[in-house]
């Protein structure tokens, strides 16, 4: 493995659950020998992408993560525009909305717009899971071509809940639904009792792509609300696609 990619999977080792880590805990995350751990977080702290508590010893990261982090948002004008909206949507809707993005066949989550409804699930930003068992996530999976889909699954399929797909042939075959539909549905699976809809963007000039998501309770949602929020989504999405000139929602709104 190159140096950089130690250094990536050492980084991947922080989240929100564990913003701060021990050199022992970094070893046994990452599989590294103790000399290799310790030249690498040597590096990293050197490099200022992690720090060390002058007391504890612990590590977290450091200041240039931040200042990347910063530049990223800031630049993200897709992201951007997709917040502002979704933060309407929540606002009418008293849901909780999400932005996530897809890397591999996981996805993380970039913006949590909270809403006002008293379930409030939160899925800070930082956070990642299985793109396979969310509504965002297989939209934006449904966006690609089914041979890259394969190409990003591990050689042993994840174990999900009971009501995602369990084998490539079922989530081809759900990914396959969103595409005729333009609907992708979540029905308690990456969390219990919780429900979402969700659709992916993409930018023509870039080809950046987001996932964006509203849940709210899968047991005290009717269905007049669950079409409502329909609704509102594919508002949103036409509305963001137009500017970004997404393929799929942009059309959609110049035929409309």
């Amino acid at each position: 493995m190159s140096a950089l990619g130690t250094a990536v999977d050492v980084l991947r080792c922080f989240s929100e659950a564990r913003p701060e880590l021990s050199f022992a805990e970094v070893m046994a995350a990452t599989g590294l020998p103790k000399s290799s751990t310790s030249r690498m977080l040597r590096a990293l702290k050197e490099a200022q992408l992690l720090e060390q508590d002058e007391v504890t010893r612990r590590y977290r990261p450091g200041l240039l993560t931040f200042e990347l982090g910063r530049l990223y948002r800031a630049h993200d004008d897709l992201i951007g525009r997709a917040e502002k909206e979704l933060k309407e949507v929540c606002a009418r809707t008293g849901h909780t909305g999400y932005i996530a993005m897809l890397d591999g066949c996981d996805q993380m989550v970039l913006r949590m717009v909270p809403g006002s409804n008293p379930l409030r699930v939160m899925s800070p930003p930082g956070q990642r899971g299985s793109a396979i068992a969310t509504s965002n996530g297989r939209a934006m999976l449904a966006r690609l071509s089914d041979a890259e889909i394969l190409s990003r699954l591990p050689d042993t399929f994840p174990t999900l809940p009971p009501n995602s797909p369990h084998s490539p042939t079922e989530l081809l075959a759900r990914v396959g639904e969103i595409r005729r539909s333009g609907q992708s549905l979540s029905e308690n699976e990456s969390i219990d009792g919780v429900a979402s809809q969700g659709f992916a963007l993409c930018a023509r000039e870039t080809g950046e792509m987001i996932g964006v998501a509203v849940s709210y309770s899968s047991q005290a949602t009717a269905q007049e609300e669950r079409d409502h929020v329909a609704r509102e989504l594919e508002a949103m999405a036409r509305t963001v696609g137009r500017m970004i000139g997404d393929a799929v929602w942009g059309r959609a709104l110049e035929v409309a």
